[in-house]
């Protein structure tokens, strides 16, 4: 009788362990997947770019290198991951059966297909990404867009920016020189149109109230209050509205305030675009430079599996 328990005790607990062990294999990604990226960088700036990806946990491989059309691009440390100890994962967020890691690559700026100083773009949304354990992975990061040279934004002297971890964002300018701005726009418009928010407020009274913000005083407390306000309430007009043409003299203000959707899975870096004419009758282009991260939640894992790999219950507990 002992014997005929003890052998179903053992039969229970190897269907527990065989049960364990495959719902264990069923949240596990066959390899890293890539969050989607929309980015703006410069030949004259430092030329960084940040990737982000998912990664099992009990996955110990690290980006050796990558190839962005044939060239190759080398990481460099990356000092806001997570990282307690030496022999610890380093990462930016945990979940159940995956990390969010990030890999920071650096652009091999004298070989890139464009010249320092020029009006060409380089764009790429595709990079192939080289693991420490062998494995290569060629995959969509969204879209990447880098520029010859910086827009000419002497036009505009920026004196007041903000952000929250609201996904809100504000940017307060001065024009130099009387301007006509044509247009306001948003980039990678195909893909983010849905994700992003602009209103442009022209309120000079108000406005010029934020110049004592410039020699170390306080905002005025309209300033602080809207960034508690709901996102219809916030003073200014749509760009979507029909607000264009419109002129601004010298030493007059302009403030954009953006809100970005807090639920998306992607990842920000980019300039709103400001064009128009000087009085003279010369095109110029400024942009307010934004950046936004989202903050992944377990259901946002779960989605963003489902829709690059198809995998609904992979990442679930």
């Amino acid at each position: 009788m002992r014997e005929k328990i003890f052998w179903f005790g053992m039969i229970i607990v190897v269907i527990s362990w065989v049960g364990n062990y495959l719902y264990f294999q069923s949240k596990q990604l066959e390899r890293p997947i890539f969050l989607d990226h929309y980015y703006e960088t410069y030949l004259q700036d430092e030329n960084y770019l940040t990737f982000y990806y998912l990664t099992n946990k009990q996955d110990p491989s690290q980006v050796s290198y990558a190839l962005i059309d044939g060239l190759e691009a080398y990481p460099v440390s990356n000092e806001s991951m997570w990282h307690w100890q030496p022999n610890t994962p380093t990462f930016e967020q945990e979940f159940f059966h995956q990390y969010l890691k990030s890999v920071r690559l650096q652009l091999p700026k004298y070989d890139l297909p464009i010249e320092e100083g020029s009006d060409d773009v380089w764009t790429f949304e595709e990079i192939t990404f080289a693991f420490s354990n062998g494995e290569m992975i060629t995959t969509d990061i969204g879209n990447m867009n880098v520029y010859g040279k910086f827009p000419n934004s002497d036009v505009f002297e920026t004196r007041v920016g903000s952000g929250s971890n609201q996904h809100r964002s504000d940017k307060t300018m001065v024009a130099v020189q009387p301007v006509t701005v044509d247009a306001i726009t948003i980039p990678f418009t195909e893909e983010i149109s849905r994700d992003v928010r602009v209103k442009v407020n022209l309120d000079q009274e108000k406005l010029k109230k934020l110049e004592a913000v410039r020699h170390g005083g306080n905002p005025p407390d309209w300033f602080e209050k809207e960034r508690d306000l709901d996102w219809e309430k916030v003073s200014g007009v749509s760009i979507d509205e029909d607000i264009f043409p419109f002129e601004l003299k010298k030493d007059d203000w302009l403030k954009l305030s953006m809100k970005f959707n807090p639920n998306r899975k992607s990842f920000f870096e980019f300039g709103i675009e400001i064009n128009g004419t000087t009085a003279k009758g010369e095109r110029f282009m400024g942009k307010a430079p934004i950046i936004d991260h989202p903050y992944l939640t377990q259901q946002a894992v779960k989605e963003i599996i489902a829709e690059k790999v198809g995998g609904a219950n992979v990442g679930n507990e």
